[in-house]
Formats: C-alpha cells, structure tokens, sequence
C-alpha cells in the first residue's frame, strides 16, 4: 500500500509549487491594476521595461510574463512585440466582459432562454434609467438609430441596427454596468440567434414598440418607457420562443463571445 501511496507523494511539493507560482502571478496582476490607477495611467501609456517591473514587484521573470499575460487575456493591456515593445495599458472592451461572462456560463449550462429572461429583467430598467438621465446627444444617437432602422426592410441588417439601439439605450442610463451589460448580452446572443431571424410582421411591430420607447425617454416619462420596454421585450421572448423553442434551448458557449466590440 505504501508503493502505491508514493508517485502521489512525490509529485505533491510540485504541484503545491504550481499553485503557489499561479496565486503569485494573479496577486502581481492585481499590483499592477492598483499602480495603474495610482498613476493615472491611460490607453496607450507604456508599462515599464520588463528588468524595471522585476525590480519594482521583487518576483520572478516567469511569474511577472504570466501575470502580464492574464492582464492581455482581461483587455487591460497589450502586449507590443519586437524590439522597444512590452506592456501598454489597454482599455478593456465591452467583448473581454462578454468572453468572461460566456465561459462562466458555459459551466453553468446556461441557454439562450436564461439570456432573453434576462434581457427582460434588466431591459426596462434600463429603459427607465434612459428616460431619467440621457442627454442631448443620447438622444440624437437614439433618433438617428430608429430612422435608420425605420429604412431597413431585411432582417439581418434590422435585427443588427436593433441591437445597437438598444446598445445605445443602455449607455444613455447614465450606469455603465447598465451599458456594458447590455451590450455584453448583445455579443452572447449574435451568433446563437443569427438563425432565428424575424418576420415582417414581428419587425414592424418592434419598430413601433421602440418608436414609443423613444418617444417615453425624450419626454422624460420613466414609467412609460419601462412600460414600454416590458411590453416589447416580453412580446419577442414569446415570439422567439414559439418560433424556434430548439434554438431557444441551446447551450451558450465560449465561442458565442465575438470578439468584435
């Protein structure tokens, strides 16, 4: 039994070694969040030089190259190659947020339903929000949006043109938690609903449903728009769900998150 017992012996000093090297790596990538911020470094500021980061942090070259390397997977930095490149801050992307989301709910079994539940949860508080604190050039965004889709009869380009109003809507509560996870969602469910697709008839009373969506948030009636809100995304979860209940059941994966912001 002790035979047995020793290849697990042995190989325990290793891994707990692995272990301590990867929470050494996460702890420095949170340093360097913090320094960062403390100095008010922006998108497209360099990090500096690899020997100088080793000296500042006291940690191996390995260590500080894998915490480096878990910031670029974050979109809180890139990493330029070549000869006078290295770390330069990034500004994370409403994309790195959607592929953090679709790999945690991809091990949660998580399908397209539970996103259009959401999305009518958050939707008309989002709406609400919209009618409270959007400004002139909100507004104006919003208004060239609906025309735009008021132009537009085929239903990839109309269901594209639709998301992004409601992108807008989002950015436009004043709450970028708001803005991001909207947008976010937006990314999860692109490819997954790209086949579902929507009728004439279903267009065309969205379009009317976000006509008085805007019209609540340009005359500041917050009830009205949540109102609204509830009434048309309640009516395309039905819809979707009635249409397509096998496409509406599939699982969100990794690879639903488009890497295109």
């Amino acid at each position: 039994m002790a035979e047995a017992l020793e290849p697990t012996t042995q190989r325990a000093p290793n891994e707990r070694t692995g272990a301590s090297k990867a929470k050494r790596a996460l702890v420095l990538a949170r340093e360097i969040v913090d320094d960062i911020e403390a100095n008010a470094h922006g998108p497209g500021d360099r990090l500096p030089r690899e020997e100088d980061m080793l000296a500042r942090y006291e940690v191996a070259r390995a260590t500080l190259r894998e915490a480096l390397r878990f910031l670029e997977l974050q979109g809180v930095i890139h990493l330029q190659p070549g000869r006078g490149g290295g770390p330069v801050v990034a500004r994370p992307q409403t994309a790195d947020f959607a592929s953090s989301m679709a790999l945690i709910l991809q091990f949660m079994d998580t399908d397209l339903r539970s996103l259009l539940d959401l999305r009518e949860a958050v939707a008309p508080a989002v709406a609400q929000r919209a009618a409270e604190h959007a400004t002139a050039a909100d507004l104006a965004a919003l208004e060239d949006c609906l025309a735009q889709l008021e132009r537009e009869h085929e239903a990839p380009e109309f269901e594209e043109t639709n998301r992004r109003f409601h992108d807008l809507l989002g950015w436009a509560s004043g709450n970028p938690a708001f803005g991001l996870l909207v947008s976010a969602l937006h990314l999860l469910t692109r490819n997954m609903s790209i086949s579902l697709g929507y009728s004439a008839q279903e267009r065309a009373a969205q379009l009317r449903c976000l006509g008085r969506v805007l019209h609540a948030v340009r005359m500041r009636d917050a009830a009205g728009a949540r109102a609204q809100m509830e009434r048309l995304t309640a009516g395309s979860t039905r819809y979707l769900t009635e249409r397509s209940p096998g496409i509406v059941a599939q699982k969100v994966r990794w690879e639903n998150a488009s890497r295109q912001a």
